[in-house]
């Protein structure tokens, strides 16, 4: 059994890398979009890549997953929308809903990140095994998952519809 002293010292380890990691993530945000002339911020590329993975989507179903309220969702949606990257359609199950979906614009700008993403991170791990790579993805997958669930336990429902997980994405590197 551990020392309440060494799980201690665990978790310092823990929160220090992840304080690191946060400014280092923002500043590796910044870089990709320099380095691949696409600009997304980080919400356009969540809500982005969620609508790519599950398809149309209401503004409901993305507040819940994101932890947002409604108005801040319909914000950046819009946003997106003046942009040219989503469009907005009735949903067929519920006529007086409306539905998100990605235009091809939207489609080509977060292929291109993610392509751009997905290299600079290869490059950044390159030397890890496999076996290094599915243990960090499933490690980072879970801590999401609990921050997530975190997230959730102090907001109120706001409907009905269940929230899928998001897909597990693909490994990056070689060995």
């Amino acid at each position: 059994m551990d020392s309440g002293q060494e799980l201690d010292h665990r978790l310092i380890k823990i929160e220090h890398e992840l304080s690191v990691f946060g400014r280092r993530a923002e500043r590796f945000r910044m870089a990709i979009a320099d380095d691949s002339g696409t600009v997304l911020d980080r919400s356009a590329y969540l809500l982005l890549s969620h609508i790519h993975e599950h398809g149309a989507v209401r503004l409901t179903t993305l507040g819940t997953v994101f932890a947002l309220d409604i108005s801040t969702v319909s914000r950046q949606v819009a946003a997106l929308a003046a942009a040219g990257l989503v469009e907005r359609t009735t949903d067929p199950s519920d006529r007086r809903a409306t539905l998100v979906k990605l235009s091809t614009r939207g489609q080509q700008r977060y292929l291109a990140t993610r392509s751009a993403r997905v290299e600079k991170i290869n490059i950044l791990i390159r030397t890890w095994g496999q076996e290094e790579l599915s243990v960090f993805g499933a490690l980072l997958g879970r801590l999401n998952v609990a921050i997530a669930e975190h997230d959730r336990s102090y907001l109120p429902p706001q409907h009905d519809e269940p929230c899928p997980a998001p897909a597990t994405p693909p490994t990056a590197g070689t060995d």
